[in-house]
């Protein structure tokens, strides 16, 4: 009997750095403003793919401003030898980008750019605890996962970290028995033998609503031709749940208003919020359940607005989710009523979305015909990555 070809010795490629040949300094002229970026100190192993070599560069600030941010200023404290991919850097970053908004503790999970667990603390709960509702949010997809915190991990933290297999942790620091136990199996063939953990300050600085500064800060993206787009970063105009708009009507020339009648608890408030800051991180179209502070399920990157609800209800009832109650957030208006009529067939309370569409006041009708809190920010998140 024939043998087929070997292919066993692909699995290497993730473990090997590949070479870059880039420039040692970049710079961008924008009229007449020159930004300077160095790279960065961490190790480097590939980019999107094993075969893709890739560089990463850091805007070059004063040292004395002490505002060194997030990912282009990283401390390896495990796995720095073997380096971090473009996708691991990127799942960090959008980790940090995620949690700049909670003020309270909180932990969640990244896979592909896209949150797949998130848990803040609404009852006092440990950061341990936190980490272990955002593992249940989609276990599955938790494998290889990239882990943030916006807490210093402590030793209990770090253990339950160690249960199942993750890529990278990133947080703003660690107690040295959460080190210690990171640490621990350094060198042995365990599952997390090769998880990296890395230290990264400054996330209150990064730019997050209306407003801020964000003076050096561009979204730089190349298209298939070589074309270079430059963006500012999305900033949102909700600052607290008194920025929603809690009562939203749409006029009707011919008679009478069509206007929520629902209105939302205090409790789903904060979960809108909650929901809303992470739909900031989901490819649109994108779609995010919350309740209690905890995500549920997470539709992202459906080419229709319903598919992505029908993804994420779908998502979170094979996970073992009820969506009973819990708060819904999409990244974009409905275009039709059909995503609400199918939020409100899982038992959902409450709705965020933009508004904006032709339809808004059939999707207040079908609101009102479910009893459903509808809540309106008035912008919209699309993540089109």
């Amino acid at each position: 009997m024939a043998r087929g070809t070997d292919v066993s010795s692909f699995k290497e490629a993730y473990k090997t750095p590949v070479q870059a040949d880039f420039p040692a300094q970049l710079e961008i002229k924008l009229g007449q403003a020159t930004i300077r970026y160095e790279p960065v100190d961490t190790a480097l192993r590939y980019g999107t793919n094993p075969h893709q070599p890739f560089a990463a560069y850091r805007p070059v600030i004063d040292p004395q401003a002490d505002a060194t941010l997030s990912v282009g200023d990283l401390t390896m404290l495990k796995g720095g030898k073997a380096g971090l991919s473009l996708t691991n850097i990127q799942d960090m970053s959008q980790a940090y980008n995620l949690l700049k908004y909670f003020k309270k503790p909180a932990c969640v999970a990244m896979k592909h750019i896209v949150p797949c667990g998130f848990k803040a603390q609404t009852e006092g709960e440990a950061l341990g605890d936190l980490y272990n509702r955002a593992r249940l949010s989609d276990e599955r997809s938790h494998f290889g996962s990239v882990v943030g915190f916006n807490r210093r991990v402590d030793e209990e933290t770090a253990e339950r970290v160690m249960e199942s297999f993750v890529e990278c942790v990133i947080a703003p620091g660690y107690t040295n028995g959460a080190l210690k136990v990171l640490r621990s199996n350094e060198g042995t063939k365990k599952l997390n033998n090769s998880i990296r953990v890395a230290q990264a300050g400054n996330m209150d600085k990064l730019p997050k609503y209306v407003g801020d500064d964000v003076d050096g800060f561009l979204n730089i993206r190349s298209l298939a031709d070589g074309t270079i787009t430059l963006e500012v970063p999305y900033l949102t105009r909700i600052r607290s749940a008194n920025d929603f708009v809690q009562d939203p009507m749409i006029p009707n020339p011919d008679g009478k208003d069509y206007i929520v009648e629902t209105a939302p608890t205090q409790e789903q408030l904060s979960d809108a919020l909650t929901a809303w800051y992470l739909n900031v991180g989901v490819r649109s179209n994108g779609i995010v359940f919350v309740r209690n502070g905890a995500a549920l399920a997470v539709g992202t990157g459906e080419q229709e607005r319903v598919g992505a609800v029908e993804q994420a209800i779908d998502k979170a009832h094979k996970k073992g989710h009820s969506l009973e109650g819990s708060v819904m957030s999409s990244d974009a208006f409905f275009p039709n009523r059909d995503s609400i009529d199918a939020a409100a067939e899982a038992g959902v309370s409450t709705i965020v979305w933009p508004a904006g569409s032709m339809n808004d006041k059939h999707v207040i009708e079908a609101a009102n015909e479910h009893d459903i809190a509808l809540i309106a920010t008035l912008e919209r998140c699309f993540l089109h990555i």
